[in-house]
């Protein structure tokens, strides 16, 4: 599975090689398989479709460079969620790309549960794994599970999470979250002071505020908040589009002179474009019934919502550029014995606009399971980090 010519030769054999390869997971971590094969549409149908494309890709001349610098390496990814496309395209193209490498990788997903992720990382140190990343439920809860397999001699990194403690070798989040957040408030912030309107109410739906993507995206709005002006109306939804539909619902009743909205991410838009919808707020940018939007992602639902009209900018931060420097730290970083002494690298973030939306170096435009080279900007982002 790791190198071209075993799939050229073996190819009607493949779907038996895999199964091979996901036994030693089962051995230790049944259930938590189980679930992630249940929350991400049978990972072993989803192995299948990346080992494909790795061969497809390895004409790819970057693919090609990649090959071999994991082999022996035994990786274990747990996820805390896999309702978030953003999360879903992260975790698979680092499951990609480090395939492509030669690297083991086993992906869990612990549906939200720290306890459950705890676990899982309990298997992954049973599992003799070289190196844990970890996308934590609870950034305080994880702590002593991250120190456990520190003790046991496996290095843990962040995905796109940062968690409590000094024992992370390095951690790879979305952006700088606190600078996320408020460019996504300025916006709104400068489109009310253009407008004309005073102390704009501006309804937040939050992702789980116990995860350091949310509380530091918040910091960011609460601060341009503060220096606005703007009047906040806080809803947690714990990323979950129906929260979301059902808050802004709750809020769009109480505040008929609702001036924005925010997003903490993506996986809220549809909800919020129903609770819109109900309440008759389908107006586009400059509309007498338009309620301004900014949300975080890009993801095809933010794409989606551009296109509507209904969103009016998106703060776009790429997973594939995450997953990317995550499998760069792992191969040539943490493999090697080194270490980033728990440094925390954001990504880069860019505006986007409904005018912005057919450029193909969105994230969005890219299929992880059905692409069969690596995302174009790969190697770009592999030589600007870590170096």
């Amino acid at each position: 599975m790791k190198k071209l010519s075993m799939v050229v030769v073996a190819l009607l054999l493949a779907a038996a090689m895999l199964a091979a390869c996901a036994a030693p997971a089962a051995q230790t971590s049944a259930e938590p398989v189980e679930t992630a094969e249940q929350s991400a549409a049978a990972p072993a149908e989803e192995s299948a479709q990346v080992s494909e494309g790795d061969g497809a890709a390895a004409g790819n001349g970057f693919a090609a460079e990649l090959a071999g610098k994991g082999d022996g390496l035994k990786v274990g990814l747990t996820v805390s969620d896999l309702s978030s496309t953003y999360i879903v395209s992260a975790a698979e193209y680092f499951v990609k790309l480090m395939e492509t490498a030669g690297a083991e990788v086993t992906l869990v997903n612990c549906d939200g549960n720290a306890n459950e992720q705890s676990s899982q990382i309990d298997d992954f140190i049973n599992m003799g794994c070289d190196i844990i990343a970890i996308h934590a439920a609870d950034s305080e809860a994880l702590a002593p599970a991250v120190q456990k397999a520190v003790n046991a001699g496996i290095q843990c990194i962040g995905f796109n999470k940062e968690i409590s403690g000094d024992n992370l070798n390095f951690a790879v989040v979305s952006s700088d979250n606190v600078a996320t957040g408020a460019s996504a408030a300025q916006w709104l912030a400068d489109k009310a002071k253009e407008l004309g309107v005073e102390n704009p109410k501006v309804a937040v739906m939050q992702g789980t505020m116990t995860q350091s993507d949310a509380y530091l995206r918040q910091d960011g709005i609460d601060e341009v908040a503060a220096e606005t002006g703007m009047q906040l109306i806080e809803s947690p939804c714990d990323w979950a589009s129906d929260t979301a539909e059902k808050s802004l619902n709750d809020v769009l009743t109480a505040n008929p002179d609702l001036f924005g909205v925010i997003t903490h991410c993506d996986s809220m838009d549809p909800g919020v474009i129903s609770a819109l919808r109900q309440n008759g707020k389908t107006g586009k940018g400059g509309e007498e019934n338009h309620i301004y939007w900014s949300g975080i992602d890009c993801d095809p639902s933010g794409v989606d919502a551009l296109n509507s009209g209904l969103m009016d900018v998106c703060v776009e931060q790429s997973p594939l550029a995450l997953a990317t420097v995550a499998a760069k730290g792992c191969l040539e970083i943490v493999s090697k014995g080194e270490t980033l002494d728990g440094e925390v690298i954001p990504m880069e973030t860019r505006v986007i606009t409904g005018a912005d939306t057919s450029d193909p170096t969105l994230w969005a435009l890219y299929d992880v399971k059905t692409e069969t080279e690596l995302w174009s900007g790969t190697e770009d982002i592999w030589n600007s980090f870590m170096n």
